[in-house]
């Protein structure tokens, strides 16, 4: 261990003493699923909770970073490392309930271009974690919906007697149900941390003299573009536009994409949820009683 990480660590180690909340870690979805049928399935979601986990301590960090201080940030070094090293504290750490990641990120580094350049990285990591949640989410689904499709086969055909098929469809509905209680913690979960991230953008766009909305236009004109080339959407007249810097665009671009996820979170959940009763009415009509 160097001596910027040690003496980043005592000041964490202060900064936690001296605050009073606890961080949060760990799921709290825990496994409903009795796994007998389809254990190919289950991996995906095993996979799910591992995920959840990990992202549950990361969001953890955006908290704790506040309550470190920029000394601690500064001394952990400016490329993003104390992320790590906050989630490695995390832990049964006690954090500030005022603490934020605006704050943190802005005693961290003063210089505008290189702190937007470490929020845009931020971003982009926990919008492609989100991502991961999805895919995840969606192979579990696809797996126990092909199960779900043989099921119904073999039960119309004879293959099964009903009482199997009950048993087996069980697993399916309690596997669905279960990635979407994890997706559902997720959607929890970002909802807090993106407002964390609202509060550094608006932050950003108070920096540069301009609005949230009229920076993520000005990020949106093509790059070089003169405010008459800018494009604007839904029909409306062009709109004056600044450059804006390559750090400021991926800023803004990245501000959207953790949006557009965290939505894309919400609507996988909503879908896993209808289509798993769905499936239960059907087995319902074929005449198989499924357990609640």
């Amino acid at each position: 261990m160097n001596i910027s990480i040690r003496a980043g660590a005592k000041v964490l180690a202060v900064s936690f003493v001296l605050t009073s909340c606890v961080a949060p870690g760990g799921t709290t979805v825990p496994q409903t699923t009795r796994v007998a049928y389809y254990p190919q399935c289950y991996q995906s979601v095993g996979l799910l909770h591992q995920q959840d986990q990990q992202f549950q301590q990361l969001m953890a960090v955006n908290t704790l970073a506040g309550a470190a201080g920029g000394a601690a940030l500064g001394a952990l070094g400016s490329r993003g490392d104390w992320r790590g090293a906050l989630i490695g504290a995390a832990a049964g750490a006690l954090v500030a309930a005022s603490a934020t990641y605006a704050s943190a990120r802005l005693q961290q580094e003063a210089d505008d271009e290189r702190r937007r350049a470490l929020i845009a990285q931020d971003m982009y990591h926990d919008s492609g974690e989100l991502q991961r949640a999805v895919v995840a989410a969606r192979q579990a689904d696809y797996c126990y919906g092909s199960a779900y499709d043989q099921l119904v086969a073999n039960l119309r055909s004879g293959t099964v007697s009903k009482q199997e098929a009950a048993q087996q469809f069980t697993e399916i509905d309690q596997g669905e149900h279960e990635v979407a209680a994890i997706l559902a913690e997720y959607g929890k979960k970002t909802t807090a941390s993106v407002q964390q991230y609202e509060v550094a953008f608006k932050q950003e766009a108070e920096r540069s003299n301009t609005t949230p909305a009229a920076l993520l236009a000005d990020a949106a004109a093509p790059s070089g573009a003169s405010p008459s080339e800018a494009y604007s959407p839904r029909g409306l007249p062009p709109q004056p536009t600044r450059r804006v810097s390559q750090n400021t665009r991926e800023l803004a671009q990245n501000y959207t994409k953790l949006h557009q996820q965290v939505s894309e979170i919400n609507q996988e959940q909503s879908s896993i949820e209808r289509t798993a009763n769905d499936r239960r009415s059907n087995m319902h009509s074929l005449g198989v009683e499924v357990s609640a």
